[in-house]
């Protein structure tokens, strides 16, 4: 048996940025209370780390009840002007991904022209580049395309962490059937090359487990892409536990963006445990 964490996995350097930025707020406000507006990223190990250590989660509803000048984070995933307007009577740290940042003020700068957002439509990241737009397209799937004139004209962009292969069927589509779209390719290059790199399928290995958030569309899009047969799709080293292993097993250990890379490790170790017997 053998067993390898993929190289590209962990944190990409959003997450990382973001994190780095809640820790020094949390450092520099010793004593005082800190509320965050959403999950930091899409990963409940993440998310529980930051309650442990005193910071509430809290949504839209309650931002009433807090007093003025609080200090509130805007998670990796960004809020709409319309969410982010709400926030003025606090102290406002604003964590949103950069590569979520040029892609909001893309679709800012363009919004004179008919858009087509390629993404979840109730992803975070959608909600916060969309949300002020109600007349940006939003398109899951090439189904979604049906009905679209041939003859408009406009742009096209996509959610950041969106699968490739999905994204580049949809692209295709609308460069044959409508030409007069422009199509800007706005994917993260952290979760592009995961994903490519994933796909490259590596003989060496047989078996796949994906580490992720079930909520992450960074995770989710790694598990749908992923070329082994067979491959798991887990959310911590605990669920080792309830998965089964042959002698002749080679494993690869893929984390998505939002995932700790000393997860990665304890998922390996907990299968060295287990199957020492097969090593």
């Amino acid at each position: 048996m053998k067993i390898t964490v993929l190289k590209e996995s962990g944190f990409c350097g959003g997450v990382t940025r973001t994190l780095l930025m809640l820790n020094k707020t949390i450092k520099e406000n010793e004593g005082k209370q800190i509320y965050l507006l959403g999950p930091i990223v899409h990963n409940q190990l993440v998310n529980d780390h930051y309650k442990e250590l005193g910071v509430k989660f809290i949504d839209n509803i309650a931002l009433d009840d807090l007093e003025d000048g609080s200090i509130v984070v805007v998670s990796a995933h960004g809020k709409s002007d319309k969410e982010l307007e709400k926030l003025s009577r606090f102290k406002v740290v604003d964590t949103t991904c950069p590569y979520v940042i040029k892609n909001k003020q893309l679709v800012k700068r363009n919004e004179g022209n008919n858009i087509i957002f390629i993404g979840k439509k109730y992803h975070s990241e959608t909600r916060a580049i969309c949300g002020d737009n109600s007349d940006i397209f939003i398109v899951e799937n090439e189904n979604e395309l049906k009905g679209l004139s041939s003859n408009s004209f406009g742009i096209v962009f996509n959610q950041t962490t969106f699968n490739i292969n999905k994204l580049e069927k949809i692209q295709s589509i609308i460069k044959d059937q409508m030409p007069y779209f422009e199509i800007i390719n706005t994917i993260c290059p952290s979760s592009k090359n995961l994903q490519e790199t994933l796909s490259m399928k590596d003989d060496k290995y047989n078996t796949c487990i994906i580490v992720g958030d079930k909520t992450s569309s960074n995770s989710n899009s790694l598990y749908e892409m992923s070329p082994y047969n067979p491959t798991y799709f887990i959310s911590s080293a605990k669920d080792i536990d309830n998965l089964k292993f042959r002698r002749f097993d080679n494993i690869l250990i893929v984390g998505s963006a939002s995932t700790p890379k000393d997860e990665l490790t304890k998922v390996k170790e907990r299968i060295k445990e287990l199957y020492k017997d097969y090593l």
